[in-house]
């Protein structure tokens, strides 16, 4: 919807009068303006604080039972995604035996 709205000034404020469509229940606005453009956005202030808000939505959606289980947690080390045999994250003792025979093979070839 695009109406026009006659602008004001009050002392040293600048005000719009919002045509009777345009009408908001809130007593306050925050308002943003967009550089490039000079666009300027209107927003109800939330009469909830942050906070309040954060708590009221962890309430509304509660987590599952079973979050951070023991039956939900995977103690395993993630596979190599190249299909061998050793742990992506392998100890550092493996890793060097693995290196060494790698390299044997490529003394081999």
């Amino acid at each position: 919807m695009t109406a026009t709205a006659k602008v004001f000034s009050t002392g040293n404020s600048q005000a719009v009068r919002l045509p009777k469509a345009f009408r908001v229940t809130a007593s306050e606005m925050w308002i943003t303006k967009n550089e490039a453009t000079g666009e300027l956005t209107l927003r109800p202030v939330s009469s909830e604080s942050s906070i309040d808000r954060l708590f009221r939505l962890i309430d509304e959606s509660p987590l599952p039972a079973n979050f951070l289980s023991n039956a939900s947690r995977r103690n395993e080390l993630p596979r190599n995604p190249l299909g061998e045999d050793m742990p992506v994250a392998a100890p550092a003792s493996k890793r060097k035996k693995a290196a060494s025979a790698m390299s044997a093979r490529g003394r081999r070839a």
